[in-house]
């Protein structure tokens, strides 16, 4: 199983990004592949830092949009209670919160995360 961090919605989003042809290959995989899965999590944290960033209300509704057709609902993969208490150590050891969130995903499922995040890549298994 293979999960796209946030790093990869960000990305595929601007394609003056770097990591945007990169980004938006490995969205599309999720339509494509099986054992390709979007963290619920990293919805949030998207749609977060979209805010943060000074995105407007219009931007984020049709990027959303966009977003809907690239990730039907039975590809998201919630957090359960035990993977967020597996976040806590994480987080307890400096790990950022969403970034704990899709690390204990990946090691409760024993699934390699897609990022570029060299702090989850210390934990888990990844591939970019």
């Amino acid at each position: 199983m293979r999960l796209l961090d946030t790093v990869v919605l960000i990305g595929s989003l601007n394609p003056q990004d770097p990591l945007h042809r990169r980004s938006a290959d490995h969205l599309n995989r999720v339509t494509r592949e099986p054992d390709v899965l979007v963290p619920a999590v990293s919805i949030l944290e998207a749609d977060l830092i979209m805010k943060i960033r000074g995105y407007t209300y219009d931007e984020r509704r049709s990027t959303w949009q966009a977003l809907d057709h690239k990730i039907p609902a039975d590809k998201l993969l919630a957090n359960q209670i035990s993977t967020i208490h597996a976040a806590l150590p994480l987080q307890e050891n400096g790990m950022d919160y969403f970034d704990s969130l899709i690390t204990s995903l990946a090691l409760r499922h024993n699934a390699t995360v897609v990022t570029t995040d060299r702090v989850i890549k210390k934990v888990a298994k990844s591939e970019w």
